[in-house]
């Protein structure tokens, strides 16, 4: 069987958000270096930016014990396709993004390769610091560079000989590229109506994955109807509830637990034109913090999967925003605390006021934390310095052999 084309970098996404950080990264690589060839597994973001896919990631966004266990065989599958192209197309640098259990697990099986020249990069630090702090040593071992986002992240890493670097977060400059330019309010709804420019929106966001929005999205919908039962006689602005919708996920979904409008694929656009958020804990809480919306970080899942983080957790706070601040920024309502009247007296206490006006100033120092912009920069920085290693890597070894 011929071999697949040679490519100079393979990169592997494994869902949406780790697909556009690697989208970001291949599209400033292939500005400095027009020739550069890249090859790898992501979706329709990294395809755009010129790379080929080798290997889709449909459905592969899976969280919580239960549905990866369900899922496994599929992954095995996958990641079995994904090593064979991998040493088919022999890249100097293999980049992996996010995705820990399955890109670590793929990064250790190129350990042979990486002896002989291949650089091994990860993108995004696995959460150590949260919980089994013991893996950053072998984690450490497996990479020639770990490329951060947080600036608590390097040292955990750093400690056990690895190279570990912090290069800020990318969200801050697909952020203000997504609005650069932006003008107007202009946000339809599922339903052909537009959402009015003059009220103050509350935002239900209920994840990105099928079970989470069928889990959260039931209990935002009774909060919201509760919080706009207390807060419209009061008078004012015109206050109206809505809900992001992700385009992956069918909307007969959606409308299984709300008759309330949705806007599909317009998250930050939402955001940004939002008075306050309910919105479920991950990267979208991070978001929601670069843009200074006020909001509540929820989240619930399996009891098997939150009876084991109960036990393996080693911090005191779940939302990102929370995190980097190193503080209760955002109110988090977690498990069996996700209920109704909890989200109505925080979402209450964060409408207006002094409680407000204090997650705002918290929201801004968070901000702050992520690194200034520049991320894609700096991560574009430090591929392009490993392709140059790489290449004498090479070639050393190529002298070594003649």
């Amino acid at each position: 069987m011929p071999l697949r084309p040679p490519c100079d970098l393979f990169v592997c996404a494994g869902e949406a958000s780790g697909d556009a950080y690697a989208a970001a990264v291949v599209a400033e690589l292939r500005r400095r270096i027009p020739d550069l060839e890249v090859a790898g597994m992501g979706g329709p973001q990294l395809a755009a930016a010129g790379a080929e896919v080798v290997q889709p990631i449909d459905g592969m966004a899976v969280m919580g014990l239960l549905p990866v266990l369900a899922r496994l065989p599929t992954f095995l599958r996958i990641g079995r396709h994904v090593q064979a192209e991998l040493r088919d197309r022999r890249p100097r640098v293999v980049l992996t993004i996010d995705y820990p259990g399955f890109n670590l697990r793929l990064q250790r099986s190129l350990q042979d390769l990486r002896r002989n020249g291949v650089r091994l990069v990860h993108l995004v630090a696995p959460q150590v610091w949260a919980w089994r702090r013991r893996r950053a040593k072998p984690i450490a071992g497996l990479l020639d560079r770990l490329l951060c986002f947080f600036p608590f992240e390097p040292p955990f890493f750093q400690r056990h000989g690895g190279r570990a670097d912090f290069v800020g977060h990318p969200l801050l400059d697909l952020v203000a590229a997504d609005h650069a330019g932006a003008a107007g309010f202009n946000l339809d709804d599922d339903r052909g109506g537009r959402l009015a420019a003059d009220a103050r929106l509350l935002l239900l966001a209920p994840g990105s994955r099928e079970r989470e929005v069928a889990t959260i999205l039931p209990v935002y919908h009774a909060a919201a109807e509760a919080l706009l039962r207390r807060l419209r006689p009061r008078g004012g602005p015109a206050i109206q509830a809505v809900v992001s919708k992700v385009p992956d996920l069918p909307i007969d979904l959606y409308r299984r637990h709300t008759d309330l409008p949705l806007v599909e694929g317009r998250y930050r656009d939402l955001l940004a034109a939002s008075h306050l958020g309910m919105i479920a804990s991950g990267t979208a809480t991070l978001e929601a913090a670069i843009l200074g919306t006020p909001h509540l970080i929820a989240y619930r899942t399996d009891r098997l999967t939150a009876a084991i983080g109960r036990r393996v957790l080693k911090v005191r706070h779940v939302g990102l925003p929370n995190l980097v601040a190193g503080r209760r920024v955002c109110p988090e309502l977690l498990q069996e605390e996700l209920s109704v009247p909890r989200l109505v007296a925080h979402a209450e206490r964060l409408w207006d006021g002094p409680a407000r006006e204090q997650q705002i100033a918290g929201l801004a120092e968070v901000r702050d934390r992520l690194g200034g912009g520049g991320a894609l920069g700096r991560i574009a920085d430090a591929v392009a310095e490993e392709l140059r290693r790489s290449r004498r890597a090479h070639t050393r070894i190529t002298g070594m052999g003649s």
